[in-house]
């Protein structure tokens, strides 16, 4: 039986540096944004998060799209 592939929204998330704790340990975070269109290209997603990352109080080291699909028979 042949495989059918539907695409769900995808999210982005967003990996920020937040510095230093008291001993020297570096402190990370994550914020994630849902409801991305599965259509949306690459460029568009990156464009956005970028965007996004000019609004954070930290600094964005690294942007990540999740896509999301459902397989069925």
């Amino acid at each position: 039986m042949a495989v059918i592939v539907t695409k769900n929204l995808s999210s982005l998330k967003l990996y920020l540096d937040k510095g230093l704790d008291s001993n020297s340990k570096k402190i990370t975070g994550t914020k994630t944004f849902g409801f991305i269109d599965s259509a949306a290209s690459n460029q568009n997603v990156l464009d956005v998060a970028n965007a996004i990352a000019d609004l954070q109080q930290h600094e964005v080291y690294d942007i990540v799209r999740l896509d999301n699909i459902t397989l069925s028979e």
